[in-house]
């Protein structure tokens, strides 16, 4: 595991920032993002930066809520207002069935020739869950298709998202983990549990930025 501890999430931030500043100079124009708290503020860092803004780059949402783009769970939402980009491939929720937004989102993939992701930011739930992959979800066996539709019974809800293989496509893998709720299902992975975020990294490349109470490491 390529793991890389930060004092503080903000220098966790910064770290990733850079990281992927550097991954666009040397080319990378296709860039999936993660919602959540914990990479917001590198998209409001990222939005902030005009050289960037006058890059072609693709943005493309990992995985959503099944709710309106203007809803506060929206993912989509958030990276738009908080990053502003100019080209922008979201789960089309307003379609009202999740199948034919799985279906819509894989057409816009095409249209754009999409090959693969140069990079994805991912974020790991503390059941080690990633994007909308949850534990013992049967869009976790799905190998065919770039987006699905999956029921997430724990939380009584339907989401879309990349799917297993396309994220494991990619050419670079950066998983944001912060905070102590991380650290049990860090350590297990770290030992080889097969969580949704473990069968998604392992073997391909990987960069684990994680802050010292993940990591349980003290100061």
């Amino acid at each position: 595991m390529n793991l890389r501890i930060f004092d503080t999430s903000g220098d966790l931030i910064q770290g990733a920032a850079r990281t992927l500043l550097q991954r666009i100079d040397a080319g990378a124009r296709t860039i999936a993002l993660s919602g959540g708290s914990t990479p917001k503020p590198l998209y409001e860092l990222l939005g902030r930066n005009e050289e960037l803004r006058k890059k072609a780059i693709t943005w493309v949402i990992v995985d959503e809520r099944y709710v309106a783009v203007d809803d506060p769970q929206s993912n989509a939402g958030m990276i738009e207002k908080t990053l502003r980009p100019a080209r922008l491939l979201r789960f089309k929720t307003e379609l009202g069935d999740p199948q034919k937004t799985a279906d819509e989102f894989e057409r816009e993939w095409r249209a754009l020739q999409i090959n693969r992701l140069d990079v994805v930011i991912l974020g790991m739930g503390d059941d080690g869950h990633t994007a909308s992959l949850f534990p013992g979800t049967d869009v976790l066996a799905v190998e065919d298709r770039i987006a699905a539709a999956v029921f997430v019974p724990t939380l009584n809800a339907w989401r879309v998202t990349l799917t297993k293989p396309v994220l494991r496509a990619a050419g670079l893998r950066i998983v944001l983990a912060t905070g102590e709720n991380k650290r049990p299902v860090l350590q297990q992975v770290r030992a080889g549990a097969e969580y949704p975020i473990a069968l998604v990294t392992d073997g391909v490349e990987t960069w684990w930025f994680v802050d010292r109470e993940a990591a349980g490491v003290e100061r």
